[in-house]
């Protein structure tokens, strides 16, 4: 089976898309014939030589140029349409991977402009799908459209080492991710941390921020640091740059919970590279993974505001001496996660669409 993966990607790190898509197609490689036509900003992908740029679907290589099912990664790239069009002429099925752009709080960004785009472009886009991928239950319960759904989630791959101590005199909790204040719920965060000051405060808490400055042309630190300045909690909420790899490990394994706070996500990477290396984690409903880490014992879910994730800060506190027992919840909630497991997932649903089941 030919699978080509389309999608809009750039060299901008803290992109969950950008960084997740290469990786489904590396490790579906190990069931069927992947290919990634990146219509973006092109860059070299290691371990990914069938990385492609192209004007048209014509200019790319055979067998790719005809694959037996071809799969979008996000909604509204107006490309996607005229590739898709041509897809349907050729009678090759696709599938659409949203990426949380059809969750109801993602509806809400652009909403005007999006109501007609929607009932003349994008919605009659998704419909004509074979499939709609979903990354979580939740993304899927909680979309506005789309039709045969179906759930395959991104990977993990397990690290080479843990978290195996926690901080004794005070909890660093810490968030590594963009700056979006909305979507990724910062406002929440913050404002949950100031209502808790004095507990946190108390016993010796502090919260790191971690994130590029500018997302999509817009610079997102500055409405950050408005934020934790007018929470009053310059004294224990410090922003920092963006990490990326060593950096980034050694940063997760000194501190003690990762914390997300999200109002809209699919399936944050983020959140399950620190599950990776068993950092217990407190996090939204709006993550989409709230359910699994309470299942798992993996950390602390709130609702999806700040009052919410306020209580979920104290009980955190209160529960300091579990954060062992919580370590060992999120690396067994990993191993659902494995690239090898999700890649499978994801080429059997496809085969079952292209009838190519293998």
């Amino acid at each position: 089976m030919v699978i080509l993966h389309i999608a809009r990607l750039d060299s901008f790190q803290a992109s969950g898309v950008n960084a997740v898509v290469p990786e489904h197609v590396k490790n579906q490689r190990q069931y069927a014939d992947a290919a990634l036509w990146n219509i973006g900003e092109f860059f070299e992908i290691n371990g990914l030589d069938q990385n492609f740029s192209a004007g048209e679907l014509d200019a790319l290589p055979l067998p790719y140029r005809r694959p037996d099912i071809a799969v979008f990664h996000e909604v509204y790239i107006p490309k996607f349409l005229s590739i898709a069009k041509q897809l349907r002429k050729l009678d090759i099925p696709y599938v659409v991977v949203p990426h949380s752009s059809l969750n109801r709080a993602a509806q809400k960004k652009s909403r005007i402009k999006k109501i007609p785009a929607n009932l003349l472009l994008f919605k009659p886009f998704c419909e004509k799908a074979g499939g709609i991928q979903f990354l979580s239950k939740k993304e899927l319960e909680d979309r506005v459209f789309g039709a045969n759904p179906f759930i395959a989630t991104n990977g993990i791959y397990p690290q080479d080492e843990v978290k195996t101590s926690f901080g004794k005199n005070g909890l660093r909790f810490v968030y590594i991710g963009r700056l979006q204040p909305y979507i990724k719920g910062l406002d929440i965060m913050i404002q949950a941390f100031a209502a808790q000051k004095e507990l946190l405060k108390a016993n010796g808490c502090t919260l790191d921020i971690y994130g590029p400055d500018e997302d999509n042309g817009t610079h997102c630190a500055p409405v950050v640091r408005d934020l934790i300045k007018a929470a009053q909690a310059e004294d224990f909420i410090t922003l920092h740059p963006a990490v990326f790899g060593d950096e980034k490990k050694s940063v997760l394994l000194e501190s003690d919970i990762f914390i997300q706070t999200s109002r809209n996500d699919g399936m944050p990477m983020g959140i399950l590279e620190a599950l990776s290396y068993g950092l217990p984690c407190l996090v939204t409903d709006g993550t989409t993974l709230g359910e699994l880490i309470e299942s798992y014992g993996a950390g602390w879910r709130a609702e999806t505001n700040a009052d919410a994730v306020a209580a979920a800060l104290a009980r955190a506190v209160e529960e300091r001496q579990t954060l062992s027992e919580k370590s060992l919840g999120a690396l067994s909630c990993t191993e659902e996660f494995r690239w090898s497991r999700a890649a499978k997932t994801a080429v059997d649903n496809y085969g079952k669409i292209c009838k190519k089941e293998q």
